[in-house]
């Protein structure tokens, strides 16, 4: 199999994955070729970072030792066509809401179909990728997937029943999270911090405890009783998120994220 990796389409995710593959996964640029839609992004792209900026589909097709299907989930029907014409080499799919069911319609003849979501910590390193496969994935390319993904961070097979639950927990959670950093933020402001010092403080202390968790095998519940004395300060805050309903506004949150993926998927 050709050691090449095409990315069909070029935006964030596609460029955190190409950038990731050359920073940390030793891949070398000039085995990465891209295209995307109008050809400027892969261009500008190439420029910066050094992989190659193919002309159109057929090219990145007949160069590419494995495919990633990068681009927005709506235009998958209108490539229908383009995507017929893979053979013979396996597949990973960026796009939310497409089934293995719906992109082995597009791609019959793929050796492998993958279906996968990233999220955007995986830019530096520090995200979290799940992906499934149409049943037990071939050695070979699961080994080859694995230098794909592993650059992004933690990766986790799981079924694709669970996709949609993973995308709301593992991909928007991290609008979820930067949204409690705002939060934050903008209290500490309302209570006399300035803008900047509210936001360096928010930042650090969300980072430092998503480091103390990553770095302890204790659950954060224990974690939490750890920084929580007694009548304390911390207890009074907890008191108080806990009375406005914090977790089942978060159960809301996710499950509002789930449905929508779920409708994206019934949509096609």
């Amino acid at each position: 199999m050709k050691d090449t990796i095409g990315f069909w389409g070029c935006g964030n995710m596609a460029k955190a994955m190409m950038q990731g593959l050359i920073d940390r996964g030793g891949h070398s640029p000039q085995k990465i070729y891209c295209i995307s839609k109008s050809g400027a992004s892969a261009r500008a792209f190439a420029r910066q970072s050094g992989v190659l900026a193919l002309r159109n589909s057929s090219e990145l097709i007949e160069k590419s030792g494995v495919l990633i299907l990068a681009f927005k989930p709506f235009q998958l029907d209108d490539l229908r066509s383009e995507l017929g014409r893979i053979e013979g080499v396996p597949v990973l799919s960026l796009l939310a809401g497409k089934s293995l069911q719906v992109l082995r319609s597009c791609c019959p003849k793929a050796k492998a179909l993958i279906r996968t979501m990233p999220n955007t910590a995986g830019s530096i390193g520090k995200g979290a990728t799940a992906y499934c496969g149409e049943g037990e994935i071939p050695a070979e390319t699961r080994g080859t997937l694995l230098t794909i993904l592993n650059p992004m961070g933690y990766t986790i097979e799981i079924d694709e029943k669970l996709m949609d639950v993973f995308t709301a927990v593992a991909s928007s959670g991290v609008g979820f999270v930067f949204e409690f950093m705002a939060a934050l933020k903008e209290a500490g402001e309302k209570e006399g911090l300035s803008a900047d010092m509210a936001l360096k403080l928010a930042r650090q202390t969300v980072y430092g405890a998503a480091s103390l968790a990553v770095e302890s095998s204790a659950p954060p519940e224990a974690l939490r009783d750890q920084v929580t004395s007694k009548g304390g300060t911390t207890q009074a805050g907890l008191e108080h998120l806990a009375a406005g309903g914090l977790r089942p506004l978060i159960h809301g949150a996710v499950k509002a994220a789930k449905a929508r993926s779920e409708r994206l998927k019934a949509e096609g």
